[in-house]
């Protein structure tokens, strides 16, 4: 077995690449501890730092979708929910969080600077990480990760596409900035109306039949290049289309199950 390091070229990526990098450590730890190898994070981040060089970036969601409006969040020290690998990335010395708390990368490489600078108010909007990967012409590298949980990507297609089941709420939220500063701030989200739900199983398929993803398999871990910006068009077909294989669907049972979840919500806020 090879290890980690070596998975950034069996999986293409080169120097100047802007990769988006996801992945269920869990997994693979316990793979690598069958095989005698402990899982190092900061080695498989540093691999794919290596691999991109300097006129490239790496970046690892450190997502906090699920935050209430009104919430505290801390740049600096709110934990991502994304998953261990965004966590490790907030430790790691090459990178920096972007300030969105609803979906923010821990981002190292050219695109830093850029990215935790912005001042975008929207989690998809044009000034965001999403808007970057797509004009740098951005990956999506997922391992042991399957696509339905990866593919945030299409909720950018979603605002960029303007689709008639999302509308743009405003959250304010109790927010410290990375030189300790607090105080309210804006964010809006191009969020589901109620009743409306995604399952990007099909862009699987769908994206492989247009040659935007690849996949294999290195020392047993299954990896899947998507090529973002060829990704954008085969989501946006998809969602023009609409059927029973579109990746937006709605229900009457879901949009009472919504209501009821967002009625119980307020409840608890007031009480």
């Amino acid at each position: 077995m090879r290890g980690p390091t070596a998975w950034p070229a069996a999986i293409g990526i080169a120097s100047g690449d802007t990769v988006m990098l996801m992945a269920d450590l869990t997994r693979m730890a316990w793979r690598l501890k069958r095989s005698g190898m402990a899982m190092d994070v900061a080695a498989l981040l540093d691999a794919f730092l290596d691999a991109v060089g300097p006129q490239g970036s790496v970046m690892v969601p450190t997502y906090n979708f699920d935050l209430a409006d009104g919430a505290a969040f801390d740049v600096l020290q709110t934990p991502g929910m994304a998953g261990a690998l965004g966590n490790a990335a907030l430790v790691h010395p090459s990178f920096q969080r972007t300030p969105h708390p609803l979906h923010s990368f821990a981002v190292a490489g050219i695109a830093r600077e850029e990215l935790v600078a912005s001042n975008e108010r929207s989690s998809f909007g044009s000034g965001s990480p999403f808007a970057y990967l797509h004009r740098q012409r951005g990956v999506l590298v997922t391992l042991d990760l399957p696509v339905n949980n990866a593919l945030t990507f299409a909720h950018f297609v979603e605002e960029q596409e303007k689709v008639e089941y999302r509308r743009y709420r405003t959250y304010r939220f109790r927010y410290t900035d990375a030189q300790g500063r607090s105080e309210l701030r804006d964010f809006q989200l191009f969020a589901k109306k109620a009743g409306h739900h995604m399952d990007l199983t099909p862009m699987d398929a769908a994206l492989e039949r247009a040659g935007a993803l690849q996949r294999g398999t290195s020392d047993g871990m299954h990896w899947i290049r998507i090529e973002l910006p060829a990704a954008y068009p085969v989501i946006a077909s998809n969602l023009r289309a609409g059927g029973a294989e579109c990746i937006h669907q709605f229900r009457w049972s879901w949009w009472l199950r919504d209501h009821i979840k967002r009625w119980r919500n307020r409840i608890r806020r007031t009480t």
